[in-house]
């Protein structure tokens, strides 16, 4: 279960991080498609975005992103709770300070906000996964433990130091 949740927050880090600063009016894909066990499993997005170029500036667009953006700063305030729960370093959220005016300033501080979400996804996947394996040492699952540290070590795991608050 733990790997499904890594993996999909894999896709989530993934999908983000190769769209940023596109200038495609629909910021990520709507469907992640993925196997796993045989299955066929399609996640969809809460929010989605028409890929006509002509409703880039649309009210739909702008009231989809105003839902997002409510949507996202919510989940930053669960994450960011959780975080401050476990005494883990907190990323900055500089995101909520960024003008959202205009769409394409919107844009930008969704994007913002998004990484900044996804930072924190990294650093409490990444701290549950200690966890685990500790307690996979203390149980004798020494394969299982190994693993998972395996999982640790994969660069896109890796949370960034920069965006810490701690200096």
């Amino acid at each position: 279960m733990l790997l499904l949740k890594l993996f999909s927050d894999y896709l989530a880090v993934r999908r983000t991080a190769s769209m940023v600063g596109s200038g495609n009016p629909q910021l990520y894909s709507p469907h992640d498609v993925f196997t796993t066990m045989g299955r066929c499993w399609v996640l969809e997005d809460e929010f989605s975005y028409p890929i006509n170029l002509n409703l880039q500036n649309s009210a739909y667009i702008h009231n989809t992103m105003r839902q997002e953006w409510a949507w996202l700063f919510h989940e930053q305030q669960m994450f960011y709770d959780e975080l401050v729960g476990f005494k883990l370093p907190v990323p900055r959220r500089l995101a909520s300070q960024m003008p959202r005016d205009t769409i394409d300033e919107h844009r930008k501080a969704l994007n913002h906000i998004r990484e900044e979400n996804n930072q924190m996804k990294i650093r409490l996947n990444r701290y549950r996964t200690q966890v685990e394996i500790r307690d996979s040492l203390k149980g004798g699952w020494y394969e299982h433990a190994q693993f998972m540290q395996s999982l640790l070590d994969d660069p896109i795991y890796q949370s960034d130091v920069e965006m810490s608050d701690e200096e």
